[in-house]
């Protein structure tokens, strides 16, 4: 996978028209893949779940993970927009968004009819799918549209919407620059704070069983076009200068700020109650986005390089990242319930909450394996020369053919 931060890349060799070389860093899979551990962690209401909600600070796994596939996403296919032309990169980005929503569809269908079955004798299933319960019929014509979104459904959509849209936003960018793009969709992250989407998309589950979703498109958008944008540029020049490498002690400070008043280290009194109102994650508060913001300076500026053996159990999550998120919802689906149905004690919840982040390695090596069969496989069928027959008038036929003693 391509590199998304510029100081994340390694580059070898000289760029070629502008477009810096291809290149793969194990880093951004590592990454990638602990956003997806943490978020299964989370997800599963257990003594871990607390330890791991949003443990550096005001930052969780939702917001790397999002922010991260848009530096992906404007790097794999910003390359095809610059090696090709725009329809080229359209019909890419399509085509991943559409794979993203068979997925997320084919993943939400199957759990809600099974909730419906079950949810007379499992409570805990039915609490997560009651307002699905409520209206099925009406939830269930909703769910291909994306305008039903029970709780933890609420990723993919927006990650597909996002995507889907992002090809219009790079050709914008093309045309009239970045600068203009990242003020726009900060405008409608500043409407999502003064709560103008929610007056102007008044209250639709009047009428239908809508669903949302917990995310603010609105406010979440602006995370993933500054992602794209970075990933884009990163491709021709570099994102942090050498000189400006000292932009990485204010976002130090601002991450360990963060880190402190998150576990309480900070005295409360220092701190007015209402600031955390500023924090919030639906709507990707100014304090939190904040927080964001001083992480990603603190890469791009540091560049860390961990030993890859450290990153090699991650990094193998994060390259199987849909199969191992589609994974992930039946599991802590499953694993909630249980715990909430059989009142386990917090020692057994933490060794189930363990052994769902667990189960996520071998599921991430059988695709793994998967994959690079197929590879090999592909590799084998195109080295394979094409043998054409012999041409009967051909000298090698003269010299093998049987002499004729009639």
């Amino acid at each position: 996978m391509d590199g998304c931060l510029k100081n994340f890349v390694e580059i070898k060799a000289a760029p070629q028209n502008g477009i810096r070389p291809k290149t793969r860093d194990v880093r951004l899979d590592a990454l990638r893949g602990l956003f997806l551990l943490v978020m299964a962690g989370v997800h599963v209401p257990t003594p871990v779940s607390r330890l791991m909600q949003d443990p550096v600070g005001y930052n969780g796994s939702a917001e790397g993970f999002i922010f991260l596939s848009a530096c992906l996403a404007g790097i794999v296919y910003g390359r095809t927009y610059w090696q090709a032309d725009w329809k080229g990169m359209a019909r890419r980005m399509w085509k991943r968004s559409r794979q993203i929503y068979f997925v997320h569809v084919g993943l939400l269908i199957p759990i809600a009819l099974i909730a419906w079955l079950l949810a007379a004798r499992l409570p805990p299933l039915a609490n997560h799918f009651s307002d699905f319960l409520i209206h099925p019929w009406g939830s269930l014509a909703l769910i291909p549209l994306l305008l039903h979104q029970p709780p933890l459904f609420d990723i993919l959509p927006l990650y597909i919407i996002f995507l889907a849209a992002s090809p219009w936003v790079m050709g914008l960018a093309r045309r009239r620059g970045w600068g203009l793009v990242v003020a726009l969709s900060a405008l409608l992250w500043l409407a999502a704070q003064l709560r103008l989407d929610a007056r102007l998309e008044g209250d639709p589950a009047r009428l239908l069983p809508f669903r949302w979703g917990a995310f603010d498109l609105w406010a979440w958008q602006f995370l993933w076009v500054s992602g794209l944008a970075l990933g884009e540029i990163s491709l021709r020049r570099r994102l942090v200068k050498s000189k400006y490498r000292w932009v990485a002690i204010p976002a130090a400070a601002l991450v360990v700020l963060a880190f402190l008043t998150r576990w309480g280290f900070w005295p409360q009194t220092w701190w007015n109650a209402d600031m955390y109102l500023w924090m919030d994650k639906w709507t990707l508060g100014p304090l939190r986005l904040l927080n964001a913001a001083a992480w990603a300076v603190l890469f791009m500026a540091w560049n860390p390089q961990p030993p890859k053996l450290l990153m090699a159990p991650t990094s193998l999550l994060g390259r199987n990242s849909l199969s191992v998120f589609a994974f992930h919802l039946p599991l802590v689906i499953t694993a909630t319930a249980v715990v909430q149905e059989l009142a386990l004690s917090d020692r057994v919840q933490t060794w189930v909450g363990i052994l769902v982040m667990a189960l996520l390695f071998p599921w991430a090596a059988v695709w793994e394996f998967q994959k690079r069969r197929r590879a090999r496989r592909e590799a084998a069928k195109a080295a394979w020369p094409a043998v054409k027959p012999p041409s009967p008038t051909s000298r090698a036929d003269a010299k093998t053919a049987p002499v004729s003693r009639g």
